[in-house]
């Protein structure tokens, strides 16, 4: 994030003296989809992850409020809502899995390259769980890995292999964060966003099989690219005030001020990363249509289905990002379900938005 020493200077002193923003809306034109099953799913994946997270026993019941309102099964089942309960359970229990990974790492960063080596043995089924450390994300794995052996097809567990292994390497890939462009920091999130291999959980709960050329082909590529730069400038905007607080420069509100020399405030690059997101919809569905026809033209049905089902990502992630105590805070009465907008005040532990001035009483309008 190269910039020069007087601006980088400038830069920082504003960063660290913001203390608020205005979330624009982030407009999205496809439609938010649900598992209909997805209440007693969340309910069964929480009570599955509760023996694997961070759970005192002298304020167990605080705790146990605190990571059912990370609502981190109801992702699963707004990005996958396909399928019996079993898929999205297995599909529910998977993102809190990704969740306590990416915890983890970032927890003991000197035991990170030996957690994502044991993660990626379990997976494989190189080595058992009695032959890696005794670590909670682990024993997890080795738990929910051979029910996904059962759901998956071979072929499409060694599609989950694969993508396993890229965002392991990427997340094992030590990067110079100073030396980030927009470019390149954009091929960085694509492959280090561990939501990923949730495509294949769409295919496993379509049951569908899909042809290599399908998956490979230029136009499927540029739109899944388009779909995940979504899914992570959407993350990148939310994010924002728990990674200033810890000061985390790995964020694309950071990277545009220290890179883009047409931004000049925090709120200038909020909007930016907010036009993005809308340009990278729009980028999605050019090349989605393409495929489709394509799909139509040839009669590839299993394709098509995929086709149809995958647009889920998009709305999916956006609404989970408003609905999360993992940004936002337990027991938050400005988490309604719903989206919103207005100036977000920083504070530690809650959002605390306000909604644009209104005067529509008459008694303010004298």
């Amino acid at each position: 994030m190269a910039a020069p020493s007087i601006y980088r200077l400038q830069i920082l002193e504003q960063l660290l003296a913001c203390k608020s923003m205005y979330l624009p809306q982030i407009r999205c034109s496809l439609p938010l989809q649900c598992h209909p099953d997805y209440a007693s799913v969340s309910r069964q994946a929480n009570d599955w992850a509760f023996r694997f997270l961070k759970i005192n026993a002298t304020n167990a019941a605080a705790d146990k409020k605190y990571f059912t309102q990370w609502r981190t099964p109801l992702y699963g089942t707004f990005v996958v809502p396909w399928g019996d309960s079993r898929h999205a359970l297995a599909a529910a229990k998977y993102t809190w899995l990704i969740t306590i990974l990416d915890d983890a790492v970032d927890e003991e960063p000197s035991q990170r390259d030996e957690i994502l080596e044991a993660y990626m043995s379990l997976a494989s089924g190189q080595r058992s769980i009695a032959q890696v450390p005794n670590k909670p994300v682990l024993v997890a794995q080795a738990e929910l890995v051979p029910d996904l052996r059962k759901l998956m097809s071979p072929l499409l567990f060694q599609r989950l292999l694969v993508s396993y292994r890229k965002f392991v390497g990427c997340y094992s890939t030590k990067v110079d964060e100073e030396e980030f462009t927009k470019e390149s920091y954009a091929v960085h999130r694509r492959e280090d966003f561990i939501v990923k291999p949730l495509l294949n959980f769409s295919q496993m709960c379509l049951g569908v099989e899909l042809r290599d050329k399908d998956l490979e082909s230029e136009e499927y590529l540029r739109a899944i690219d388009a779909m995940f730069d979504h899914i992570w400038l959407v993350n990148d905007i939310f994010s924002f005030p728990k990674e200033l607080r810890k000061k985390t420069f790995k964020n694309i509100i950071f990277l545009l001020l220290f890179t883009d020399h047409t931004v000049r405030s925090v709120q200038q690059a909020v909007d930016k990363a907010n036009a993005m997101i809308q340009e990278k919809e729009q980028e999605f569905m050019y090349y989605h249509e393409i495929l489709t026809r394509k799909a139509m033209e040839s009669g590839n049905h299993d394709f098509l289905a995929y086709l149809r089902a995958i647009p889920a990502f998009i709305p999916g992630n956006l609404r989970w990002h408003y609905l999360t105590a993992r940004y936002h805070g337990v027991d938050n009465p400005f988490v309604t379900g719903e989206p919103f907008s207005g100036t977000w005040l920083f504070h530690d532990t809650q959002t605390i938005i306000l909604p644009e001035y209104k005067p529509t009483h008459p008694h303010l309008q004298v």
